[in-house]
């Protein structure tokens, strides 16, 4: 029963944590030129793919700062500081890679949905690992 003493810091750690990964996902959500949530309704695969990648990714810096610190001001500041590489990320890729987005709502070409959606999946997912190396302190 001791360690149940930990439990309003893993509460509190936890709520943080979901807090600051939900504002990433809004913001993300927010900068992407596609519906993702409607197009996830409406079943495109690719979609939820890359969504799925963008959640993880999302996610890594967070519990990167989570391990380092005692600190819930820490992992807001630098989670949030992670998703901001996020959100830098798709801006980049909406000016320099403009059909991207479209091709992964494209219903005649399921292969070039799969393959947009497998590209910027791998984006996500490094920028999303090098943030939580960079933030293992």
């Amino acid at each position: 029963m001791e360690s149940l003493a930990n439990l309003p810091a893993y509460l509190m750690f936890l709520g943080t944590g979901l807090v600051v990964w939900l504002f990433g996902i809004t913001a993300y959500l927010w900068v992407t030129p596609i519906r993702e949530l409607e197009e996830i309704r409406k079943g495109n695969i690719a979609v939820a793919i890359n969504f799925l990648a963008v959640s993880l990714a999302l996610a890594l810096p967070i519990q990167s700062v989570g391990q380092s610190t005692f600190n819930a001001g820490d992992m807001i500041l630098w989670g949030g500081i992670g998703i901001l590489s996020q959100i830098l990320l798709h801006l980049i890729v909406r000016l320099f890679w403009k059909k991207l987005y479209a091709r992964l709502t494209d219903p005649a070409n399921e292969k070039g949905c799969i393959a947009a959606a497998l590209a910027l999946s791998a984006l996500s997912l490094v920028v999303g690992m090098l943030n939580a190396s960079a933030l293992s302190y």
